[in-house]
Formats: C-alpha cells, sequence, structure tokens
C-alpha cells in the first residue's frame, strides 16, 4: 500500500524505468558532447534542454510517475508535463541545431536532406501534428484506453511516448526553434495554440461532466487518503482545462513577445506607417510620389506638416468649406 501523496513526494520518492534513466543519460551525454564541438552556444538554450530532462525524469521517475496510476489527479500532472512542459523547455534547447552544428559536414548534409524529405514533411506537418495531439489526448482519457494504461506498464509506457511525440510535434513549428518542420507565420502559430486550448478545454470539460468514475483503476474505497474517485476524476479534468490553457497562454504570450521584439515585425510596422503617411499626405494632395521621403523631401515635408496642422486646426484652414 502506498504512502499518501504529499507535495514532496514528487522529489523524495523515485523509481525510474530503466530505459527511461538510460535514455535521459544518454541524451544529457550527447547534448554536452555537442556543446564542446560548438562556440558561442547560448546558456539559456543549455539550461533549457536540461530543464526539459530534468521535467521529464520527474514526470516518468519522481513521485508523479509513481503516483500516476493512483490518482487521475497526478496522471493528469503528468500529462501536462509530458505533453507541454518537456517539449517546449527541448525545442527552446535547439537539441537539432546543436547537432546540426556540432556534426561533420556529410551528416550535416544528410540531416538536411532528411528534413527535406517528403516523409519529414509530412510528419512535421502543422495540421496533421494538431490532429496528432487532438487524437492523443481525447484518446487517452475518453476511452478505456486510461484504464488500461493504468493496469498495465506496458501500456503505460506507450502513453508516455504518446505524449511526449505529439507535444514535440505540435510544438515544433510554434516554437520554431529548430532548423526542423515548417516556420508558420506569428499569427499561425497563435491560432494553433488556439487549437491546442479547444481541445484541452473540451476534454477537460468532459471529465468534469462525467457522473460516474470511468477508470477502475483509480477506485480504491480503503485507501484512507486523497479524494474519492469521482472528486479525483473533476479534479482531474479541472487541471487539465484550466492547467492545460495556462500553458498554452504562456506559450501564445512567449510568440507575441518575439513577434513584437523582432526586427521583422518592426521593420513591418514601419513600413506601414510610412505607407499611411504616404497616403493621407496623397489623399490632402492629389498626388505624391512613392518613392519620395517624407523625412527627406524639404517640400514633402513642409506639405504634411502642414496637413497636420490643418488636421489640428480645421477651423484656419482656408480650404475649408463654410
Amino acid at each position: 500500500m502506498q504512502f499518501p501523496f504529499t507535495w514532496h513526494t514528487p522529489f523524495t520518492t523515485w523509481d525510474i524505468p530503466v530505459a527511461a534513466a538510460v535514455t535521459l543519460t544518454l541524451l544529457a551525454i550527447a547534448y554536452a558532447a555537442g556543446i564542446t564541438r560548438t562556440r558561442n552556444w547560448r546558456i539559456r538554450d543549455t539550461a533549457a534542454f536540461y530543464g526539459g530532462l530534468a521535467a521529464c525524469a520527474l514526470a516518468v521517475g519522481g513521485g508523479i510517475g509513481g503516483y500516476s496510476t493512483t490518482l487521475f489527479t497526478v496522471h493528469m500532472g503528468q500529462h501536462l508535463l509530458l505533453i507541454t512542459v518537456v517539449p517546449a523547455l527541448l525545442l527552446l534547447g535547439r537539441p537539432l541545431e546543436l547537432l546540426r552544428r556540432a556534426a561533420p559536414e556529410p551528416l550535416r548534409h544528410a540531416l538536411g536532406r532528411a528534413n527535406r524529405s517528403r516523409p519529414a514533411r509530412f510528419v512535421t506537418h502543422p495540421l496533421l501534428a494538431l490532429l496528432y495531439y487532438a487524437a492523443v489526448v481525447s484518446g487517452t482519457h475518453l476511452t478505456p484506453f486510461q484504464q488500461n494504461a493504468a493496469a498495465n506498464p506496458v501500456l503505460h509506457g506507450v502513453e508516455v511516448l504518446l505524449y511526449l511525440s505529439s507535444g514535440y510535434l505540435f510544438l515544433l513549428p510554434i516554437v520554431g526553434a529548430e532548423p526542423a518542420g515548417r516556420r508558420l507565420a506569428p499569427l499561425l502559430r497563435l491560432v494553433a495554440l488556439f487549437g491546442g486550448m479547444v481541445v484541452d478545454t473540451v476534454v477537460g470539460v468532459a471529465l468534469l461532466m462525467t457522473v460516474s468514475p470511468p477508470f477502475a483503476a483509480y477506485i480504491v474505497p480503503d485507501r484512507g487518503w486523497g479524494p474519492d474517485a469521482i472528486t479525483d476524476l473533476h479534479w482531474g479534468g479541472a487541471m487539465m482545462w484550466v492547467g492545460g490553457d495556462l500553458l498554452m497562454a504562456a506559450l501564445a504570450i512567449m510568440v507575441i513577445t518575439a513577434w513584437v521584439s523582432s526586427s521583422d515585425s518592426k521593420a513591418d510596422l514601419g513600413a506601414w506607417l510610412e505607407s499611411a503617411r504616404h497616403s493621407a499626405l496623397a489623399d490632402h494632395t492629389g498626388s505624391l510620389g512613392p518613392d519620395v521621403d517624407l523625412d527627406e523631401d524639404d517640400e514633402a515635408l513642409r506639405a504634411y506638416n502642414a496637413m497636420l496642422s490643418r488636421l489640428a486646426h480645421p477651423e484656419r484652414d482656408p480650404h475649408r468649406p463654410e
């Protein structure tokens, strides 16, 4: 019988699967080896990647992994870590870019060809990634799959891989830090994140509206601690709805911040403002060459200032109709 799940259980209870421990260790060593072969690798990328590995270890090997088949709320915490937090951190760590820089020339060309291949473009297509994400989130929570995964360790491992792969492919074009997949415009990234929020909301609300526990593995009447099965289910649904949407909103803020601070957006904004100035002056003067620089052409600048003066003090406009 397990001890009660407390705030420190995720960090003090460890039983990581051998396969997960070996995989995470090899990834950590490979990333460190890549850094030694690459100049000027950013510290923030390194911190993000190793943070992703640590979060993955916590999700599958710490108390969260150990209690994910005991409490549905803990399972949902594991789900959010594996499908959103871990993939986002790994992508921000840019391991594929590090591999591209550290790899010898033949391997670098092979990676480039593989990235441009039709299968790779198909697998990383943003629409397919969103559909895969939706299928994984709904299929593992609104079908008997969750019951089977909670009772079968092998199927539970498959579930972990489904969360990691669907989250990675879904966030790949949204984070946009890797030389793989398709690059989405900032607005399309926000649309994709909204699609993910819709999936989390629909499944979370469906769990909240469930009136009887659908997963027998989480029904333990004589456990003596923790919530009852239906309360546990509802709390898990609320976590998916609110927690999932909050994580998506955090990613949306990241996308918007990068968009606003990018040189391209500033150039686009400057071009739009210059075009607006030209259009306004052309409307008032009747003609204005598209190549005229309002800040350099004295005649155009005087006309522009006169227009602003008329707009600010229309009663002084001699051409103003009575």
